[in-house]
């Protein structure tokens, strides 16, 4: 579900300042780039003082915090999207496409989300929040419904983190256009994606 956020005063009609000031954060960030969101500027352009933002975020480390929260339930949901009603490798592949269109559609997201230090979104207690599992957990569940002898590590635990780091990097290539789908013979992500997905799975 997307945050329905437009610039003015009465957008938030419906009480939910909260969402408002995430929706507006993204919508400057994605637009603009992070050195261009503030609490001022955020606060303006929702049309409440400066001092609202406050009342519900203690700082932009905080604001930025649930930033990248709602960004990863976006995430979540654009894997999820892709690989709903598949199975095996396919269900795989599906989690993989879905991972590069989100880095696609939303590269500001995505970077802030890949690159904030994770000291920075701990809870009160030190620990990670779980929303922000969500993406490597579904990579998980994918390679557990595939077929084992399709990777080449010995040991199974060592075939998340080398799928995540394929996929990831994939999706920062074509972000910074240093490769496209067409420079290799392909019409579009997804054959691209699921071309790659089939020969690191040995195909």
């Amino acid at each position: 579900m997307r945050i329905n956020e437009t610039k003015g005063s009465d957008h938030y009609h419906h009480g939910d300042l909260r969402r408002a000031l995430i929706g507006r954060a993204i919508n400057i960030l994605e637009s603009e780039g992070e050195a261009a969101l503030t609490m001022r500027r955020i606060a303006r352009d929702v049309g409440v003082s400066q001092a609202a933002p406050y009342s519900h975020f203690k700082s932009k480390k905080d604001l930025l915090t649930a930033v990248c929260v709602e960004g990863t339930v976006w995430f979540g949901d654009s894997m999820k999207a892709r690989a709903a009603g598949k199975q095996g490798l396919e269900y795989l592949a599906g989690l993989a496409v879905g991972h590069v269109q989100f880095a696609l559609e939303h590269p500001a997201l995505f970077r802030l989300m890949s690159t904030r230090p994770i000291s920075e979104s701990l809870d009160a207690q030190g620990n990670l929040p779980e929303i922000f599992n969500e993406g490597y957990q579904l990579m998980l569940s994918g390679l557990a419904a595939a077929p084992l002898k399709h990777f080449g590590s010995a040991e199974r635990q060592l075939d998340a983190p080398i799928a995540w780091a394929q996929i990831y990097g994939i999706s920062n290539l074509l972000i910074e256009g240093r490769i496209t789908p067409e420079t290799f013979g392909f019409d579009n992500v997804e054959e691209f994606v699921n071309a790659l997905l089939g020969h690191f799975l040995h195909l």
